[in-house]
């Protein structure tokens, strides 16, 4: 066992991080060659065999893409003479073998022998579609491995499209465990599924206290603030950056700890989405310009509060991206005064951010402001191998002198330039010509017109934004929010209405996670207590570090999984009717990439158009609206989940 520790170690150290990372090309073949040393020596016998270290070594050939030495591994494992199914290693087996291509009646069947194999009759129960549990207000301690059992066959049904399973198989993770699923379930779902079915999974893991990783709350706003960017009309684009707020509002309510990359994504989308205005002229900004800066001034001021009580104060970075966007959308009095608190910080703006700030103050005719920003521009060239700007920043500057009658300036800073240089600059700039202000602005983002916005709209977004910023700095205790008392109201982007009345879900439920049918082969180990039903109990229920009781949480989040079955239902029909489109139109149908790259958080799996985007809103306006009895509900959900019902 101490060779296993050493090798063991070895890999751990290294392997798990740079099979992820992969930065570095001699430290990927050196990780590779001792990953293949110590397969080898479990083959030959000379190496003890242990489940966990077979655990790191599939979850290596994955991350890594070494597919085929680890298929060829998992060939040895199954035929290996006495070898039992560990389920400590066969989640990371059968997520190996979905991207290997096995295809999941494969996966499944491993599954279902792993599950056939299990001494822990209660744990074998309890991963059965349909398991009763012995008290919904308690916490269920059963064995950790079967939740690495669990995570494998979900990714390996999301993986071949099979988005039923994936959710009843969430919906035991969280029958399970509503205050301890695993980060990787909902990750599956953020780089597998469609932004809005993620979301939901995302609120679920916040409302009962789960972890989110930082890495997931980061593809969530990027995914999000992409989609913004793109959005076909004004009101859709606030929507998904309001739910960017609520995003972190949740996460923060659920003791998440918020990063500087954070703040720079939100600050980008929200000051993207201010609305655009008359550019901004020497003689002053409008009434309607300077209640717009207040605006969104008094925003950034909260967001920035929020951040640096999580240690993730704003840098150059931050004040880079207000500054570019707002200069881009003719804002250019709002980026001023983002540079001046920049400078006042001490923060040397990058050279990208000085020329926004030269384009500025040729739009203001405001010398001090160009000269500021020159002198930036001198100070981040010092890095360059002859200490000068580049000619095209040049270009820049000598447009915006002759708007602001700074020529001589232009002589002063030409001179004080090596011979060699100031040749090559005076070459460079004998074609610039004095530009009109305009013309120095760059282009606009290219999202389709939306025509006149109302600017009351605007500012009731930011009154909904500076209340979530609010809520997320008061309204937590220890680290958690009390979401019993204080809720998250779902995004407008989200609000997917209640599928049938409460009376009807509650009796369901109870059917459904009470009771007792014939066909049930339950061990007399998992049987009531206490002399009562399943699922009820005369003692004080279990509470999570969010203040919902356990079974309150349970049944909320079986509402959820019965709202996403659904939407996963609609929205692959849509998926499916344009894919048909597709092939009626060009006579092939276009693929699409079935995962996101771990590595790029802004490629997106599901390109979501906007064709499908409206089919989605109409479904929920239909769902609104619709006239269902409770028969028809019933039917509906029970087909979805797939189970035996009589009423």
């Amino acid at each position: 066992m101490k060779v296993y520790r050493r090798y063991d170690q070895k890999y751990y150290i290294f392997g798990k991080s740079q099979a992820r990372k992969g930065k570095d090309h001699n430290s990927k073949k050196l990780v590779h060659s001792l990953v293949e040393s110590v397969r080898q020596a479990y083959v030959s016998g000379s190496l003890p065999w242990t489940s966990h270290a077979t655990l790191h070594l599939l979850s290596y050939y994955k991350e890594s893409g070494h597919l085929d030495e680890g298929l060829d591994f998992w060939k040895w494992l199954s035929r290996a003479e006495g070898m039992i199914l560990d389920p400590v290693y066969i989640g990371a087996a059968i997520e190996l073998l979905a991207v290997c291509g096995v295809g999941l009646r494969y996966c499944e069947e491993t599954y279902e022998r792993t599950l056939a194999q299990q001494r822990d009759i209660g744990c074998q129960y309890y991963l059965t579609p349909g398991a009763i549990l012995p008290d919904r207000s308690k916490a269920l301690t059963t064995s950790g491995t079967s939740s690495g059992l669990l995570q494998g066959i979900l990714s390996a049904r999301l993986h071949y499209g099979n988005w039923q399973g994936s959710y009843l198989t969430l919906d035991t993770v969280f029958a399970l465990r509503p205050t301890q699923a695993a980060p990787r379930f909902l990750d599956a779902f953020v780089y597998e599924r469609p932004i809005f079915e993620a979301l939901a999974v995302f609120f679920m893991y916040c409302r009962g206290g789960n972890a989110v990783s930082k890495v997931t709350l980061t593809t969530i706003l990027k995914l999000l603030k992409d989609l913004a960017n793109r959005a076909s009309h004004y009101r859709l684009q606030l929507d998904l950056v309001g739910t960017m707020f609520r995003v972190v509002e949740a996460y923060i309510g659920a003791a998440g700890q918020l990063d500087l990359i954070h703040l720079n994504v939100l600050t980008s989308a929200f000051v993207n989405a201010t609305p655009q205005t008359p550019i901004a002229t020497p003689a002053g900004s409008t009434d309607s310009q300077r209640s717009l800066q207040n605006t969104v001034m008094e925003v950034l001021v909260k967001l920035f509060a929020l951040f640096h009580r999580h240690d993730a104060s704003p840098t150059h970075v931050t004040f880079g991206e207000i500054i570019s966007r707002a200069v881009s959308l003719g804002h250019i009095n709002l980026a001023k005064v983002a540079f001046q608190d920049m400078l006042s910080l001490d923060m040397l703006p990058s050279e990208s951010t000085a020329v926004c700030m030269i384009k500025a103050a040729a739009l203001l005719q405001d010398p001090e402001l160009l000269k500021s920003a020159w002198a930036c521009i001198r100070k981040t060239s010092m890095a360059k191998p002859d200490h000068v700007p580049d000619a095209c920043r040049w270009k820049s500057f000598v447009a915006a002198a002759a708007s602001c009658s700074l020529e001589s300036f232009v002589e002063e800073q030409m001179h004080s330039l090596p011979p060699k240089s100031l040749w090559r600059i005076r070459s460079a700039l004998t074609s610039v010509e004095k530009h009109a202000p305009e013309q120095l602005l760059p282009p606009k983002p290219t999202p389709q017109d939306f025509g006149i916005v109302n600017m009351d709209e605007f500012g009731d977004f930011c009154v909904g934004v500076r209340s979530s910023l609010e809520d997320a700095g008061i309204l937590q205790t220890a680290g958690f929010r009390n979401f019993r008392e204080h809720p998250i109201d779902e995004p407008p982007i989200l609000a997917w209405p209640e599928l049938g009345k409460e009376t009807w879900q509650r009796k369901l439920y109870d059917d459904l996670t009470m009771e007792q049918s014939s066909k049930d082969s339950r061990p007399s180990s998992v049987e009531g207590h206490n002399g009562f039903p399943n699922g009820v109990s005369e003692a004080m229920p279990d509470i999570s570090n969010t203040g919902i009781p356990f079974d309150e949480l349970r049944y909320a989040n079986w509402k959820t999984i019965n709202n996403l079955l659904v939407q996963a239902e609609a929205w692959e029909r849509h998926a499916k009717a344009l894919a048909d489109t597709d092939i009626k139109d060009t006579g092939e149908q276009k693929s699409l990439p079935r995962k996101r790259d771990l590595n790029n958080t802004s490629a997106i799996h599901y390109p979501i158009s906007a064709q499908q985007l409206k089919a989605y809103q109409q479904d929920i306006e239909n769902e609104r609206v619709r006239s269902i009895s409770e028969a028809e509900w019933r039917n509906r959900i029970i087909k979805l989940r797939n189970v035996d019902y009589e009423a």
